[in-house]
C-alpha cells in the first residue's frame, strides 16, 4: 500500500484563499497528519511512502524520479518509540474540538508494537538520513522492538561515525535484535 502525504501547499497556493474552518496549520503541527504519518515511518519501506510535497515545480516525473524526490529531506522521517511520539504529540493540535490524544497515543503504541514485533527486514535506504535519524533509529532497535529483525536496509543515506556508532551500540545490546547478522 502506498502512502501520499502533501506536506506543503502547492506553488501560489494561498492559505487566506480557504473557505472558513479549513484547517491551514503546517501539516507537521496537525495531530492527525503527524501520527498518520508517524505511522507510514514505523516498518513501511521507503519507496512505498511518499511526501508529494517534495515535488519541484516545472519538473516532469517519471516513478523513479518522483520516488527520489518524494522520500528524501523529510520526506520519510524515523520511527519513533511510543514514549517519545507521547511527547512529540503534546505539541500538536487537533481541529476537531476534542483531545484526541489519548486515543492516538493507545493506536500509535498498538500500531507500533504490531508492526516491529512482526518486522523480519527494514527497508530505510536512499532516505538522506544522517547521524540524528540513525541515533533515533537506534533508540527503536536498542528497546528490543523488533526480536525477528534479519535484515537492517540502510545503504545510500549520509548516514557519518556518529551514527554509526549509535547503531552499532543499540544492536549490540542484548535482545535489540537478536536475528540481524
Amino acid at each position: 500500500t502506498f502512502v501520499l502525504r502533501l506536506t506543503s501547499f502547492p506553488d501560489g497556493h494561498k492559505a487566506e484563499d480557504q473557505a472558513e474552518g479549513t484547517n491551514v496549520a503546517k501539516y507537521f503541527d496537525r495531530g492527525w497528519c503527524y501520527t498518520e504519518q508517524s505511522w507510514a515511518s514505523l516498518t513501511k519501506s521507503g519507496n512505498l511512502s511518499l511526501d508529494l510535497g517534495k515535488m519541484r515545480a516545472g519538473v516532469e516525473y517519471d516513478y523513479c524520479s518522483l520516488v527520489d524526490d518524494c522520500r528524501k529531506d523529510g520526506g520519510r522521517r524515523p520511527p519513533l518509540l511510543p514514549s517519545a511520539f507521547a511527547a512529540e504529540l503534546e505539541k500538536k493540535s487537533f481541529t476537531n474540538g476534542k483531545d484526541d490524544k489519548p486515543l492516538v497515543k493507545r493506536l500509535y503504541e498498538a500500531a507500533f508494537e504490531e508492526q516491529f514485533g512482526k518486522a523480519t527486514e527494514l527497508f530505510y535506504d536512499s532516505l538522506g538520513w544522517g547521524d540524528a535519524e540513525a541515533a533515533q533509529l537506534a533508540e527503536v532497535l536498542a528497546s528490543g522492538a523488533a526480536p525477528r529483525l534479519e535484515e537492517l536496509w540502510l545503504q545510500r543515506n549520509e548516514i557519518g561515525d556518529e551514527g554509526c556508532k549509535a547503531l552499532a551500540a543499540a544492536l549490540g545490546k542484548e535482545g535489540a535484535a537478536p536475528r540481524l547478522e
